[in-house]
């Protein structure tokens, strides 16, 4: 039952949203956060349990629908629990006047249900198959408001997540013939003697499957959907498209690399290198590209490009301290991230203003969000004692123990991005507490339901950051079964 509620409570909740009376709003924001708060605790049992099992449907003899609570997939039940509820309450304020609030909570509840199915995901069929479902379920966030730049967001956002899923898809077909089975297995399934020969070909297939997962990583050459999708969605599905749902496409990686073929297998060949490769040129570009934006939220966007690209470079350093930095920044890019768009989102409700360079003394107005946005900033730039430095100190570890060029192009670009990242980030701060004589910004703090999440987060990307060793530890352990 602990493993079957966090799935089901959530989907039945978000299918009882619309039998509740239309003109009752409060009733309808108290039961989606109820919803998710209970669903949340039922996660965190099952994650607290540990290491357990379920099938749920057996649909021959090797493939079912399974169901399991590993090591990776209670990280990403008890991150992604802590965060939805948060997004969950800011959004009720945020979405306080708009007419279509119980169509938002009954996908943003539904997707917490997809995505524990993801993340407890026992086998690679289990995995696609709420991989689909999470992009059918996100889509109607990303066209909450129904305008012309939102239905051609989703229509972008669904043909590239489609696209793919269908190589990891491709991928399976393969795993399936040259595996032992599809089941999620630390050092991976494949059979030496099936892949005897066909070295090549399944590299090439495996490539493909990161490139696949990718996409909802936002990796460059597939990244696109990204700076479409979040300045049209509403700031709390921004906020969890960047910080969550771009993670489970690093969650595919994670399944691919070390728990599928296994590191091994690709280490020290091309798919290592293209794979590093691609991961490096997205950090610097998408730094690059939000350095020159002017669009709030779309400049954020184009951060997410580089900063999930930081997680993607640490896998692929097929490293134990590299993965433990990607651990790491899952966590604390998920915090700092969604702090971020809330807090734009923040600034844009109450303003109107929707352009970095507009928020002028907006520091006077709105001292609370303009706070967590600059601890977030900091958290995001990799200033300790936050958990962006932690993170990407494991990730320069990691890059450093390659014996090849990579030990030092891989840090440096990291730094790069970390200046660039403080130069789009830090002048909203500059600007909103010293505007100088430029008019001041008219507006007022927000409300209470939209802060105290914030100021949650926040204290959470700080709290990590001081005292990483918990996280470290649980990171460490995890590597040490696939290295």
């Amino acid at each position: 039952m602990l493993l079957i509620l966090p799935l089901i409570l959530p989907i039945a909740a978000a299918l009882l949203i619309w039998a509740l009376p239309r003109d009752n709003r409060r009733l309808t924001d108290g039961f989606a956060i109820g919803a998710l708060a209970i669903s949340a605790l039922c996660a965190l049992a099952a994650a607290l349990k540990g290491d357990t099992s379920l099938t749920l449907w057996r649909l021959t003899d090797t493939i079912a629908i399974q169901l399991r609570t590993d090591g990776v997939a209670r990280f990403y039940m008890a991150f992604i629990s802590v965060v939805w509820v948060l997004v969950g309450i800011y959004a009720t304020a945020y979405n306080a006047h708009d007419p279509n609030y119980r169509r938002f909570n009954c996908f943003y509840v539904g997707t917490y249900g997809v995505l524990m199915g993801l993340s407890m995901s026992a086998n690679a069929v289990t995995m696609y198959m709420f991989y689909e479902m999470m992009t059918l379920i996100t889509l109607p966030l990303v066209m909450h408001t129904m305008e012309k730049e939102a239905v051609a967001a989703g229509v972008k956002y669904l043909i590239y997540s489609v696209f793919g899923a269908s190589a990891a898809l491709l991928g399976i077909f393969f795993l399936m013939h040259y595996g032992t089975s599809l089941t999620f297995t630390p050092g991976g399934v494949l059979d030496a003697a099936k892949v005897a020969g066909h070295e090549n070909l399944l590299r090439a297939i495996v490539f493909a499957m990161l490139v696949g997962f990718g996409v909802k990583a936002g990796m460059f050459p597939m990244h696109a959907w990204l700076p479409t999708a979040h300045p049209v969605a509403p700031a709390p599905a921004s906020a969890v498209l960047s910080g969550v749902i771009t993670k489970m496409g690093v969650l595919g990686v994670i399944r691919v690399l070390f728990f599928l073929v296994g590191p091994d297998f690709i280490r020290g060949t091309w798919v290592q290198t293209a794979f590093m490769v691609l991961t490096l040129i997205t950090v610097f570009m998408g730094s690059l590209l939000a350095l020159r934006e002017k669009l709030f939220k779309k400049r954020l966007a184009y951060s997410s490009v580089s900063q999930v690209s930081y997680i993607l470079f640490g896998l692929s350093t097929l490293t134990p301290l590299g993965f433990v930095g990607a651990m790491l920044h899952i966590c604390c890019h998920s915090l700092i991230k969604n702090t971020l768009f809330l807090s734009a989102g923040a600034f844009i409700h109450e303003t109107g203003k929707t352009r970095a360079d507009e928020y002028l003394g907006i520091g006077k107005i709105m001292p609370i969000t303009l706070c967590m946005f600059t601890v977030a900033s900091l958290g995001l730039i990799g200033i300790p004692p936050t958990g962006g430095f932690v993170s990407k100190w494991y990730l320069a570890q990691g890059a450093l123990n390659l014996g090849s060029a990579a030990c030092w192009i891989g840090p440096a670009v990291l730094l790069c991005s970390a200046l660039m990242t403080a130069g789009y980030l830090l002048p909203v701060t500059i600007h909103g507490y010293f505007p100088g004589d430029a008019p001041r910004i008219e507006g007022h703090e927000a409300p209470k339901a939209m802060w105290i999440p914030m100021l949650i987060l926040a204290s959470l990307v700080v709290l990590v950051g001081a005292f990483p060793g918990a996280l470290v530890n649980y990171a460490q352990a995890i590597a040490s079964l696939i290295f």
